[in-house]
């Protein structure tokens, strides 16, 4: 029997009745905050230590809700683009460029080791956030074209081993095509994240592509990027407003107009402030997660960064 959108929310009520917030989460006015694990840019390698380290710091920051991104906790380096800007300037150096064939190789390895993660692995993970009183509200493994359907499967295992019952992805309309079988099959949420670009029509940015993915399955929800949605010149109080009920999650950050770049709060066009409010005032269950986004200047700290734009969080939702 294929289910309305009406119908599948209430069939699932259910079942998410147990993933509930909890009621320990920081929190301001009963808005829920949270971070995204992007955030920890001082990080140069996925794994079980990596996730210890991001255990760890959240537990520092008083922050027990984690969106955790998914190359933070596959062991293979992260990007350097990732973490080479948060370095002092004396160390920042120019890294070599890779081959054609390294960057293969890579890749290829990456397939390999998705294909058949050792047993217990994503269990380790798991217990890594719970030692620190951490939840894990969403895996954030963004589907892509090159990913084949093992890649795929990967994802909804992965997210099932962390005890998580929603995907967030970066991915494209032809993706978001290409999934619902998948979700269907899994029973799982997918929310999509959007970013700013809007050359590209496969992209997910402008309100109607976020229709367009949501017509496409029951299980398709709209992870928010406040700061992408208004950097790219689209109204997010007036599109929260309009789909609330869709959207799962937000990230909280700035960013310059025009796709311009992202700054700390205050710097940029997101109306940060005017969304956390609106959520605040509708009591409405969508957690904020901040998303560290912006480039560190030399000797910035991550964790000092973040604390202060945790603290604009709670400013704003306090007044």
């Amino acid at each position: 029997m294929v289910l309305n959108r009406r119908q599948f929310t209430g069939a699932l009520a259910a079942a998410l009745a147990s993933t509930a917030l909890p009621t320990q989460a920081l929190q301001a006015h009963g808005v829920q905050l949270g971070l995204q694990s992007f955030t920890f840019h001082q990080l140069r390698t996925g794994g079980v230590a990596a996730a210890e380290e991001m255990a760890t710091a959240m537990k520092t920051l008083g922050v027990d809700l984690c969106e955790l991104w998914a190359p933070q906790i596959e062991p293979f380096p992260l990007a350097d683009g990732y973490w080479r800007a948060w370095l002092p300037n004396v160390e920042k150096g120019t890294p070599a460029k890779p081959s054609h064939d390294e960057i293969a190789a890579k890749r290829m390895a990456l397939r390999a080791w998705r294909t058949s993660p050792p047993q217990g692995y994503f269990q380790q993970i798991a217990n890594a956030f719970a030692s620190a009183n951490v939840r894990l509200f969403a895996f954030n493994y963004s589907f892509e074209p090159t990913m084949n359907d093992a890649e795929i499967e990967y994802g909804f295992a992965a997210a099932k081993a962390l005890k998580v019952n929603l995907i967030t992805a970066s991915s494209r309309i032809s993706d978001a095509k290409r999934l619902v079988p998948f979700a269907a099959k899994h029973g799982m949420r997918i929310a999509f994240h959007g970013h700013a670009d809007k050359e590209d029509p496969d992209q997910i940015t402008t309100p109607e592509s976020f229709r367009t993915v949501l017509a496409l399955s029951p299980y398709y929800r709209i992870n928010l990027d406040v700061a992408h949605f208004a950097s790219a010149g689209f109204d997010a109080v007036a599109f929260l407003k309009e789909q609330h009920a869709n959207i799962t999650n937000i990230h909280v950050h700035d960013r310059k107009a025009n796709a311009g770049a992202s700054v700390p709060f205050g710097e940029g066009v997101a109306p940060t402030k005017a969304v956390l409010q609106l959520i605040r005032d509708n009591k409405w269950p969508i957690p904020a997660f901040y998303e560290l986004e912006y480039v560190g200047a030399d000797g910035r700290d991550v964790i000092a960064e973040t604390r202060r734009e945790l603290d604009y969080e709670r400013k704003v939702l306090n007044s």
